[in-house]
């Protein structure tokens, strides 16, 4: 999946407006785009990210995870919490809505606006296809990518960094069936499985920062559980549950080390567990962890300038 993409300016779209969608990507022959769940998968990794010289992992999840909100885009919840590393702006709880219009990227420099992966980079953070529009349209909105991951090699340095965020979903191949079970606590009624979703992973966001020793990769690991939570579950008939998580680099600084000249953010994940695939790879369906994939909508840098 490592096609070449061409980088061309992003042109109006006005047909997703279940999206609130309004640019486009071009990529050879439609990729990504496609109503087969496994030929969305975006794997590209920038050769210059992929040998970059890695730090040790630091687990942040435990101290520093401010989160694991999730939410549904039918709604218009507030994020919570964020103010503990954003003091200056989230004097009260904003929207989703207002959150995205004041950090996306694409309205702090012009680069952010170039090629496939200008989508993370909209402030549209939530999509979900609806209104009559063919079934793929959604997947304007997003990078799927499945546990190989992807990397954005920016074309410009950062000046210093304080935070990092973004906005994703997990899911698995929802064109996968499940039959009726019995509802145990209510015995006149029946679930459904296949409108259940949760799971266990571990992701590896990767901070690439230029130095005088070449691009040094700084690996953030962080635990996401999503069984037994409000939103953990995956209802194709009644919303769509995403995850805003972010961390602050500020932790991180030392006195003969900041976060400075970024050049490209990478995003990896290991899945431990999931109930949907379990429970059929149980009675026999041929799925395995090859139909599970997580859905980035955005990220951000906020306070970050560029040279």
């Amino acid at each position: 999946m490592r096609n070449r993409i061409k980088y061309l300016m992003l042109l109006p779209l006005t047909a997703i407006v279940s999206c609130g969608y309004s640019t486009s990507y071009l990529v050879e022959g439609n990729k990504y785009t496609s109503s087969v769940f496994k030929e969305n998968y975006y794997t590209h990794w920038d050769n210059e990210l992929k040998s970059a010289t890695k730090k040790p992992i630091v687990d942040i999840t435990d101290e520093t995870l401010v989160t694991g909100i999730s939410y549904s885009f039918y709604s218009s919840n507030t994020i919570t919490g964020l103010s503990e590393i954003d003091p200056n702006f989230f004097e009260k709880d904003p929207g989703l809505e207002e959150y995205s219009s004041e950090y996306k990227m694409n309205s702090v420099d012009d680069m952010f606006n170039y090629g496939y992966q200008s989508k993370l980079f909209d402030g549209q953070m939530v999509c979900g296809g609806q209104n009559g529009h063919p079934e793929y349209a959604y997947q304007l909105g997003r990078v799927q990518t499945n546990q190989n991951g992807f990397s954005v090699r920016f074309s410009k340095e950062s000046n210093e960094l304080h935070y990092f965020a973004m906005n994703f979903k997990a899911t698995t191949d929802n064109t996968i069936k499940c039959d009726p079970v019995p509802n145990t606590t209510d015995p006149g009624s029946s679930y459904d499985q296949q409108l259940y979703h949760e799971s266990t992973f571990t992701l590896v966001v990767t901070l690439y920062l230029k130095t005088n020793n070449g691009i040094v990769g700084y690996p953030f690991s962080i635990d996401v559980d999503l069984t037994g939570k409000a939103g953990s579950a995956y209802k194709t008939n009644n919303g769509h549950y995403y995850n805003f998580i972010a961390f602050d680099l500020e932790k991180y600084k030392t006195e003969i080390f900041s976060f400075t000249r970024l050049v490209g953010v990478s995003v990896e994940y290991e899945v431990t567990s999931d109930t949907l695939i379990e429970y059929n790879a149980g009675r026999g369906v041929d799925i395995s962890y090859d139909d599970y994939a997580l859905f980035f909508y955005e990220m951000f840098f906020p306070y970050t300038s560029w040279n």
